[in-house]
């Protein structure tokens, strides 16, 4: 009979069995992903982001990991909110850990006084490899509902086409001429600490989320920062460009991707224009320039991963063009908890 327990960043060695769990479901179920260096397992719970909190609970039994739930407890906005990843080893499935792993879910999440559980799973996209279907039904059997898809896409720099990057440069600077493009590697210079958390502060209000009940959240200079050092103490780097308003020094745009060391897939986060400056070709230009940018400081990078609301049509345009592809989903099942 296997116990669950939660797993502390200290416990390395079942941190390693946490990451071969999940590492035994991408070979199994979504090879064509990057995989996750187990280092980052224990870096992730020792600086979560901002405001939150990242939790490790496993089913554990005779010393061995059999499953994990992997959750995201936001601890100032959206506290009614929790968030979690369940994975089984492929090779102890249907033997009840999937099942108490997901009771304990909701006993934690009601323990915490939350109402709104979201589980996530991977699913096919036309054009895509292959999928199971197995996660999906099995949160639908249990009162989960389909709440957000997001489509996640790569792109292969050395596919890039160098000559349709020029014409959409060209073809979209005039549109910007009242903006200046900022690029920085690392920490934000000072006088955009302020900007860049305001524009920041507009995601969740301005992203499409579906079905998803996450309310806009305040990030300010302490936010920025902390997020800086968390990035610096998981060994990411931040490569950033923002658009700035010639006229009110405002910033209007923003772009970051984050490179980890020694690795050559990177992850594109957050893209995003101030509604007061859209149409503008902003977001392109921005993400233009920040490929330059990691093309040059990075070169070992040879792969780009970044998911879109399928609802998001302006942004998959854009990747499209960029020549990003799609590779699978990852759908936000959700289910409202008593209070």
């Amino acid at each position: 009979m296997s116990e669950i327990r939660r797993i502390l960043p200290a416990e390395r060695e079942l941190l390693l069995q946490v990451h071969e769990v999940f590492e035994a479901v991408r070979a199994a179920e979504t090879p064509e992903l990057a995989p996750v260096p187990a280092e980052r397992y224990a870096g992730a719970l020792e600086h979560p982001p901002p405001n939150s909190e990242l939790q490790c609970r496993a089913a554990v039994e005779d010393g061995k990991v059999l499953g994990q739930l992997w959750i995201y407890l936001p601890h100032k906005e959206n506290t009614h909110y929790v968030e979690a990843e369940l994975a089984v080893r492929p090779d102890h499935r249907r033997r009840g850990a999937g099942t108490a792993l997901l009771e304990h879910l909701l006993r934690f999440a009601r323990d915490e006084h939350r109402s709104e559980l979201v589980v996530t799973v991977r699913t096919a996209v036309d054009g895509g490899p292959s999928r199971p279907d197995t996660g999906a039904r099995f949160l639908e059997k249990r009162g989960f509902t389909s709440a957000l898809t997001e489509i996640h896409r790569n792109l292969e720099l050395g596919d890039l086409d160098q000559t349709t990057e020029s014409r959409l440069w060209d073809e979209s600077i005039t549109a910007a001429a009242d903006y200046e493009l900022v690029s920085w590697i690392g920490r934000c210079p000072e006088q955009y600490v302020e900007g860049l958390g305001r524009i920041d502060s507009q995601i969740f209000a301005e992203i499409p989320l579906g079905d998803l009940d996450l309310r806009p959240r305040t990030v300010d200079a302490d936010f920025v920062r902390t997020r800086e050092d968390r990035a610096e103490a998981q060994g990411h780097t931040l490569v950033r460009t923002i658009a700035v308003h010639r006229a009110t020094g405002e910033v209007a745009a923003n772009t970051v991707i984050y490179v980890h060391a020694g690795e050559e897939h990177a992850g594109q986060a957050i893209t995003i224009v101030d509604p007061a400056h859209r149409g503008h070709r902003l977001g392109l230009l921005a993400k233009i320039a920040n490929l330059r940018q990691l093309r040059e400081h990075h070169p070992g990078v040879t792969t780009i991963w970044t998911g879109n609301a399928d609802t998001n049509a302006n942004m998959v345009a854009i990747n499209d063009r960029l020549g990003f592809r799609p590779v699978d989903a990852l759908v936000s099942y959700k289910r409202k908890l008593d209070a």
